[in-house]
């Protein structure tokens, strides 16, 4: 739900950018193919994209239809030509780093051989003229049409991240407490990693769709402030993936304060999942008790050189505590 307006618009802009191309290449009696190719893949998530790699396509395909013409007019539509031309198109681009232009390059390499008869310096001219275009109506269409606004979908994300990670705590710290590890919670984290990822590249493509479309300062702040926030939540998964990851079996059995640890978690969770809640009356209280105990069983075991179950579960449980207050404070600054 929350990509599908993003994903609806692209498709629309393709399907645009598409009829445009094919109706000029027509209207000019060149093969809209080629054409055709290029705008489908040159339609990016931002203008900039499209300007960036568009620049890098147009030099890639122009090696791809020189290799498809050379190797045509030395071995015509043959197996050895369509080999040659795509193994050929491949590495040169490798090699002058026109990566992002490589799959575009080497379909157009390939589809010429069959449409190209004698006149090869022609039919080459003709390939430059459709992927120009095709880079310039997909790219004219990404500015002008449906620019895409990130805002929604980026707080979106960030709240929805926020609530599946107070899930995701709780779950973490009930397998530490029957000293379980369940697959549930293993899929949870990495599901609630990947939203992570794709909540951080919107927060990108908005950057990028700035330095061609107006925006507000209002919108900028929105933006600043959830990535801030999706900063501080990347940090708690983190250190709940070294939970998860700790061998920490049957640890139950040495967690002194496993019911001060269970209800700092509780409240940890409601102040995750809901913004508006506050830490609960004994939160400040159980903190200090926690963080007293590690210090205490810190100097214990002040001699020995790694960390045990029990210090290693404090630790986690107040670096936590630390960031949720610090998402807390975000909010704060925002109002």
């Amino acid at each position: 739900m929350l990509f599908s307006k993003f994903s609806g618009g692209r498709i629309l802009k393709t399907g645009i950018s598409v009829f445009l191309t094919a109706l000029i290449c027509l209207a000019l009696e060149w093969p809209a193919i080629f054409a055709v190719i290029t705008a489908i893949v040159t339609i990016e998530p931002t203008a900039s994209d499209s300007i960036k790699k568009g620049i890098v396509r147009f030099p890639a395909s122009v090696i791809g239809a020189a290799y498809s013409m050379f190797f045509t007019a030395w071995f015509g539509n043959s197996a050895i030509t369509y080999s040659l031309s795509a193994m050929l198109t491949i590495f040169t681009c490798h090699k002058l780093k026109l990566d992002a232009g490589i799959l575009v390059a080497t379909l157009t390499a390939v589809n010429m051989i069959p449409f190209t008869d004698a006149q090869f310096f022609d039919s080459f001219l003709v390939r430059l003229g459709t992927t120009s275009i095709g880079l310039a109506i997909s790219t004219v269409v990404n500015l002008l049409i449906l620019p895409p606004h990130y805002g929604k979908i980026i707080v979106d994300s960030t709240a929805e991240l926020l609530a599946n990670s107070a899930i995701l705590l709780k779950m973490v710290f009930i397998d530490v407490s029957k000293g379980k590890k369940k697959k549930g919670t293993l899929d949870l984290f990495h599901r609630v990693l990947k939203d992570l990822e794709k909540a951080e590249q919107f927060c990108h493509f908005q950057r990028q769709e700035w330095k061609y479309h107006k925006h507000s300062e209002r919108e900028m702040q929105k933006v600043h402030y959830e990535h801030k926030k999706i900063l501080v939540i990347r940090q708690i998964l983190f250190h709940l993936g070294n939970i998860i990851h700790a061998p920490i079996n049957n640890s139950n059995n040495n967690l002194k304060n496993g019911k001060e640890i269970i209800a700092v978690v509780n409240s940890l969770a409601l102040m995750l999942a809901d913004r508006g809640n506050d830490k609960s009356p004994d939160h400040d209280a159980l903190i200090a008790n926690l963080l007293q105990y590690f210090w205490d069983l810190k100097n214990e075991k002040i001699m020995s050189c790694h960390f045990t179950a029990e210090t290693t579960v404090l630790y986690e449980v107040l670096v936590l505590n630390d960031l949720v207050e610090k998402l807390h404070e975000i909010e704060l600054t925002k109002k």
